[in-house]
Parts: C-alpha cells; structure tokens; sequence
C-alpha cells in the first residue's frame, strides 16, 4: 500500500507528553500508531487525534515486552507501509519514594531501568531496520533534567536514583545510536524536561500537588518562570525534532526545562 503522509510511532500514548506529542503531531498532518498499556486513555488520545484529520491505527501493549513491540511494529507497517518517526515517551520512577541506594530492592531497580531504558532499545530494535530501508527516520526519546542528579527529597519522583541512572543512559544511547544510524538519513536526539504538568488529573500533577506548601514553594523556586513545564511545551520540542525540517540536529539533548536552576 502506497501512504504519501507522514507515519510517527508512538508509545504512552495515553497521557501526558505522549498524548500531547500525538495530538500536536496529527494537527501536523501526521498519520499515527499510537501504544500504551492504559486502554481508556489510548482509547480517548485515538479518538481526540483521528478530529484532526490523522488516519489512528493503535494496540494496547506493554513497551517493556519485546513481543508487544514487535507485534505493535508489524502492525503499523500492515497499515502504513512505513514509520517516519519515533517517539518514545514510556517512563517512570514509580510511585513509592526511595532516597537511599540501600533503600531500593533489586526488583523495583530493575523494573524502573526497564520502563526508562530498555523500552526506548526496544523500540529501536525494531523500528530502526524499517528506518534504515527507508533511508529517512527520526527518532525522539524522553531523558530529564534528573538525568544530571538532583538534591533534596524525591518527591514526585519515588525511586530517584534507578530513574536518574536510566535518564542519564539514554543521552549515551541517543549519542551512539545517532552515529550509528547518521548514513541512513536516520536521525536520533532526546529530550530532558523538568517537572512537567499533563492534563489535570495526571499522575505527576496530582502527585505535586499533594506534597507540603514549603516543597512546592521550594520546588517552584527553581524555575527562573516560577512554574512547571506544560505538556504541550515538551510535546513542541519532539515535534519540531521529529520533522523534516530537523534534518541536521542528531545526537543532542535538549533541556525543556525553563533555565532549571539546580
């Protein structure tokens, strides 16, 4: 089947930057696959996008589970023919606060390393040799301004320190996967927001606004904007580093994170 628009790939979907990534991408003219393991929102984001005018493919599936990926890839290259782009926003720290090494069991290190990590390789694992025949790709995955380590308490973010560690690990995936893939029209770049707000009712914001006035106020300090990010603005960066007119930016990482002061 011959599809002339664009396809972007994306995974959490559901909520959050992933929604609001899939919702800017099909105002775009983007046609989209769109994953996530939470079905009611996968279910709401399809239909919110296919308003504007995105042909919406989608499976609810795991992005830790390598089958999942590969029967999510196989089905959009059924209904597509091609993936343009790749945008991979699965992550998390969980939602029980760690502080200290000692603190974290080997089961839940592993699980955030996962979620963060190995999602993203998954991912790429099987889209990029759909990429490579093309001879065009780009690919976006989410790291954090906690990838550079954060003082203080955890706060919104459970288990820090297996969420730094995956954080930091995609900046040197995205740098050697971008030189890897380069000669293939591939390109490969990251993302690092700050505390960011999603839709209300997201996790993130209910979990900020549930923590004491002197860790808000705290918090908010260190934003020279006194305020967190929107999804909407990380959704505009991936969107501008998953078209053509970013050609040339490979390999970066882009702090959305408002002149983040720690």
């Amino acid at each position: 089947m011959t599809h002339t628009s664009r396809v972007a790939f994306l995974n959490a979907s559901a909520s959050g930057i992933g929604r609001a990534t899939a919702i800017m991408l099909a105002r775009h003219g983007f046609d989209l696959f769109l994953a996530d393991i939470d079905e009611d929102g996968l279910n709401r984001t399809a239909e919110e996008t296919g308003t504007h005018g995105a042909t919406v493919e989608k499976a609810v599936a795991d992005a830790t589970e390598e089958n999942d990926v590969e029967r999510c890839v196989r089905h959009a290259m059924a209904a597509f023919g091609r993936i343009d782009a790749l945008a991979c926003v699965a992550g998390g720290a969980g939602g029980v606060p760690m502080h200290q090494v000692d603190d974290i069991p080997l089961d839940h290190w592993e699980k955030i390393i996962s979620l963060n990590l190995n999602s993203v390789f998954l991912a790429c694992r099987h889209v990029v040799p759909v990429m490579r025949d093309q001879k065009y790709g780009r690919i976006v995955c989410i790291s954090s301004t906690v990838a550079k380590g954060r003082l203080g308490p955890v706060g919104t973010m459970g288990a820090r320190l297996p969420y730094a560690t995956a954080k930091a690990g995609l900046i040197g995936f995205t740098k050697q996967l971008a030189k890897d893939v380069g000669e293939h029209g591939i390109t490969v770049n990251t993302v690092l927001p700050w505390l960011t707000f999603g839709d209300p009712g997201s996790k993130i914001r209910e979990s900020f606004e549930s923590q004491s006035d002197e860790y808000k106020t705290r918090t908010l300090a260190n934003s020279p904007q006194k305020r967190p990010v929107t999804a909407a603005g990380v959704a505009a960066t991936l969107c501008f580093l998953l078209s053509e007119e970013a050609e040339y930016v490979s390999g970066t990482s882009v702090p959305v994170d408002g002149a983040y002061l720690n």
